[in-house]
């Protein structure tokens, strides 16, 4: 089993997963013009999930987590792609690329009371305080949520859904370091969780009308394969095993503020009073939440 990275460089690995995750957003919702999501999300794992095993057969690696990992292993399939990716998907296509990123990224929150819960770690009152204001923001997001602005209702509920099967599955992924390397958990994660997607997606997949699609949508799809998925994916298991779920998911309120930028970009998608205000609170909820960590570390 590998040693964890050096402090420094988990941290630039979050940062480096945070801004591929970021720019992903604007390229999926221009790829759902010509490929409907689910028919997306199926060739997008199948791909990715091809090359990670192709290269764990060159490096002659176990492609089969141990006896005593594998129930571990079915719930980092499950929380980390299969359940995680439609809830993701289809969130995405119903709602604005910053929306769906904005409330992805309470997915912090979620795994923080995970943790209080399970009685790993305590919330301290500043951190409570941050909680309490970025689950305000949200609940003001979804209640005004309305017209291409914000998306529609139904998709933001489902992005929160990802964020919640997000958070599970950052609160195992760190107690899996304990029995699996970060490839090997990698490799259980996107074996059995492409596995359950193709239970889904495939017939979407075969039902889609390939002749409209274009070559730069192929390659947006060859680009969320590889770099969302295969770099980041692994980038991400290393910081949140040096750093821990509550240090390395607190990273996570970058990911709105570039996944807007790039999507005004990329997109043209418009930001009125009312949806930055939205942000600003849920974002200085989990700025807060960060200092407080901060401070307890």
């Amino acid at each position: 089993m590998t040693a964890p990275l050096k402090r420094p460089l988990a941290v630039l690995a979050a940062l480096t997963a945070i801004v591929i995750w970021a720019v992903n957003y604007p390229a999926m919702k221009v790829a759902f013009r010509e490929l409907s999501p689910l028919a997306f999300t199926g060739w997008r794992f199948l791909l990715a999930t091809t090359l990670l095993f192709a290269e764990a057969l060159v490096r002659r690696e176990r492609l089969v987590p141990p006896p005593g990992a594998r129930g571990l292993a079915v719930l980092l399939a499950l929380s980390g792609v299969a359940l995680y990716q439609w809830l993701y998907a289809l969130g995405l296509a119903s709602t604005s690329g910053f929306s769906a990123a904005l409330l992805n990224s309470v997915s912090p929150l979620i795994a923080m009371f995970l943790v209080v819960l399970l009685g790993w770690e305590r919330m301290s009152p500043l951190a409570g305080a941050g909680s309490l204001l970025a689950w305000g923001g949200v609940a003001l997001f979804v209640t005004s949520a309305r017209g291409a602005d914000f998306g529609s209702t139904a998709g933001n509920l489902m992005c929160l859904g990802a964020a919640t099967s997000w958070a599970v599955y950052n609160v195992a992924s760190a107690r899996a370091g304990r029995l699996l390397s970060p490839r090997a958990a990698q490799l259980a994660t996107f074996g059995g969780g492409t596995v359950l997607i193709l239970a889904y997606a495939l017939p979407d997949m075969l039902r889609q009308d390939y002749s409209r699609v274009s070559a730069s949508t192929w390659g947006l799809v060859v680009f969320s394969a590889i770099l969302p998925l295969a770099v980041a994916f692994r980038l991400w298991l290393e910081a949140v095993r040096t750093l821990g779920v509550a240090q390395a998911t607190s990273f996570g309120f970058l990911v709105p503020v570039l996944a807007g930028i790039a999507s005004a970009i990329f997109t043209g998608e418009q930001f009125n009073a009312q949806k930055v205000l939205s942000a600003v609170v849920v974002l200085s909820g989990l700025a807060l939440i960060r200092v407080a960590r901060t401070r307890t570390r």
